[in-house]
Formats: structure tokens, sequence, C-alpha cells
């Protein structure tokens, strides 16, 4: 007890030393805080964006035709019959589905042309998977049989289209011969999703199936659930339920994406770089009892020489690191919770601030970017100050204890 009071008065004596320790301390735990919250709500966002704009929850589709899925083939498609759209109901948590026809097309507008990914949908069955009537902007949807389509706003900006102008969408069919469709603009679409705004064209199924030569078939079918979070052995027994309807078709989550791997992976660097910060405020917490320990080699030539141990000089120096730790921990903590609290309420727009598109990046978000509440990483971040603290102090410790007591009271 005698000890620990002895490092309590310490942290009081040296006021100056303790509060510059312990905001070393509080800055990293606060930076590593705010920018795990930022990574999670980014990531929480770009999957978001991709259920809701593009995959949905989950897609059924023919093995070898996911396996080629972004060569955009017009083979191993799957007929849209009764007893297939029945099937698809039958999972846990089912919401709606909707069926899909992605092909390759090129966009023309009598003078420009460029290419973009072709989705052939039904309307009123993809509203209810995918979130794109709240954020058409211009116009409206198009019914089925109309010869409409809608196009992001990003595509009509570059191309220089606007609502009701007509435009030609070369294709080739599924026989490898070309087919064009003359179009009508009816509606323009903005949402969080680049990828949606500037490479996509939609188009009514029935009017894409025509053109391109396929019957009634689509290459895929996107299903709306309940809860993203959903349970894998609701997927195994969907998949199994699929496959004895037709054994070729294979059931795919929004976890299987190369989109959320590739992110997932981003966020195994990131998380790197946050531990190098905190490596660095580790080795700012040894540099400074360090130089405590020098500035205090009379004090320890003193505390040696009236009895007491190596071990309860050391203990003493811990102890105080660790109470440091506790303080700067405290902090952090603190500060990363005012951060993340405003961060997650009033996010950030980054176009807004430094015109910056996240989407150049690879990012698919282009609005605000919100935090998001992690109450772990408060915890492991406390600890990790009060025990990097204290392990930080024990070999700096044991040198300054080391020292012969005449020698450290004349600093020789």
């Amino acid at each position: 007890m005698f000890l620990i009071k002895l490092s309590l008065k310490n942290l009081l004596r040296h006021k100056r030393r303790t509060l510059i320790t312990a905001a070393i301390i509080a800055w990293a735990i606060f930076f590593y805080i705010t920018f795990d919250s930022f990574l999670l709500g980014m990531n929480d966002m770009v999957f978001q964006n991709i259920i809701n704009f593009e995959y949905g929850h989950v897609q059924v589709a023919d093995t070898s035709y996911w396996e080629n899925k972004d060569e955009l083939p017009l083979e191993n498609m799957i007929v849209n019959d009764q007893s297939m759209n029945q099937v698809l109901r039958e999972v846990e948590g089912y919401k709606a589905h909707a069926p899909q026809l992605d092909f390759q097309v090129r966009l023309n507008d009598g003078v420009n042309e460029t290419p973009v990914l072709g989705k052939g949908i039904s309307p009123v069955e993809t509203l209810e998977v995918l979130d794109y009537e709240d954020y058409i902007v211009e116009g409206e949807m198009f019914q089925p049989g109309e010869y409409k389509t809608v196009i992001g706003k990003r595509l009509s900006e570059v191309m220089n289209l606007e609502l009701g102008e007509y435009v030609t969408l070369l294709t080739r069919t599924e026989s490898d011969t070309f087919n064009t469709i003359d179009a009508e603009i009816g509606g323009i679409i903005n949402t969080p999703n680049p990828n949606i705004n500037q490479n996509v064209v939609l188009l009514p199924l029935d009017i894409v199936q025509d053109t391109l030569n396929v019957g009634n078939k689509v290459t895929h079918y996107i299903v709306r659930l309940d809860n993203q979070n959903f349970n894998p052995s609701i997927i195994n027994n969907y998949d199994n339920g699929i496959k004895a309807v037709n054994s070729s078709l294979n059931v795919y989550t929004w976890r299987n994406l190369d989109e959320v791997s590739i992110t997932q992976s981003k966020q195994a660097g990131n998380t790197f770089i946050l531990l190098i910060i905190l490596t660095i405020a580790a080795i700012g917490i040894v540099n400074i009892v360090i130089l405590a320990a020098l500035e205090r080699m009379e004090e320890i030539g003193m505390m040696k020489a009236l009895g007491l141990t190596e071990k309860e000089i050391i203990f003493t120096f811990v102890a105080e690191s660790t109470g440091i730790g506790v303080i700067g921990g405290l902090l952090g903590c603190i500060l990363g919770a005012i951060s993340v609290f405003f961060f997650s309420n009033y996010g950030i727009d980054f176009t807004a601030f430094v015109d910056i598109d996240m989407s150049t990046f690879g990012v698919p978000i282009i609005s605000e970017i919100y935090g998001v509440w992690n109450p772990m990483t408060f915890v492991y971040m406390f600890f990790f100050a009060v025990f990097g603290s204290m392990l930080a102090s024990i070999l700096p410790a044991r040198w300054a204890a080391k020292k012969d007591p005449v020698q450290a009271i004349y600093k020789r």
C-alpha cells in the first residue's frame, strides 16, 4: 500500500510529465476510436449500397453463369417460370424477389457512344427488392412493354442526355448477332451508389428478352430478406430446396461478392495502420519513462539507500506508469465517445468539404459517411492504455533500479 501511495504522489508531484504522457496515450486512443468508427461506418454504407441497389441479400444463378458473370454471358440462364418463382419464396425471412437479365450494351445518343451495363428488370418486382423508386430524381420508372429506359444521373451528365430524349442501345443477341433498342429516357436516377449512377441502364425485362432472343430466360434472381445478418443454415436449406428443382442452380449471398471481400481486405490493412499508430504511442511512453528515470536518479538512489529493493522500485515505476495509462485511457475514451457521437449523428460529406468523390477510390459511396458505435473498441483501447503503459515501463524501470545507489545519488 505504501508503494502505491508513493506512486500516486509521484503522479501528482510531476503533473506536467503526467499530463504530457497521458495526452499522448489519449491522442492515440482518440484517433483509433474515431478512425475505427469511420471505417466501420464506411464499410456498413458500402454493404448497404451493394445490397440496396445492386445485389439484394441473396442471388440465385446457374453455377456456370456465376463463375463468368463479370463477362455478362447469355449462356446458362434460368427459365423464369412459376415453379421456380414458388421455390424462391420458400426461405425463412423472405420479403420479395425479382428476376433480372444483365447484358452488354453500348449506349448511343446519335453522336457519342459508351459501353454500359444493361439490366432488364420487372419494374414492380424489382422496386420491392431494390431501393430505386425513392431515388428517381426526374421522370418515373417505366412499365412492362414500354420502350423506355432509366439511366443514372452521372451517365446523363457525361452523355449530355435529358429526360424525354431517345437513345439507341446496341447489343448482341444469344445467337451472337447484333440488335438494337430505341428507347426514350423515361427516368433519371441518382442513388448513393456511383456504379448505378454512371454505368447502368435499366430497361423492361420483356423488351430485353425479345431483343436478345432468349425467350423467357433471365440471368439470375435477386432475393430480399428481412435481415442481412441471416443464419448460414437458412441459406444451406434454401440452396438444397432450389437444387431439388434445378441442380445446376446455386444460392449466393451478398457476403460472397468480390466487392465485400475487397472491402474486408481494406479493413484489415487499415487496422494494421492503426496498430502502427498505437505502437508509436507505446514507444513515446517508453521514451518518457526513460527520461523520467534519468531526471529522478537521485530519488532512485535515495530509495535504494533507504532499503527499497529493486523489485519495489520497479513496482513503483510500473504502478506510476499504469496510473498514467488509466488517466490517458479514460481521457482518450471520453474524447473518442464525443467524436463518435457527432460523427454518427451528423456524418461527414467529403464532397462538401474538399470536393472528393469517394467513388474514385473504389468506394461505392457518394453521400455522407456516418460513424458507427463499437463498444468493444472502447474496452480494447482502455485496456491497451493500461497494460501498454504498464508493459512499456518495465524495462526502463529495471534499468533505473539496477543503478548503484551512490552513483545514482551523485548521477555518475
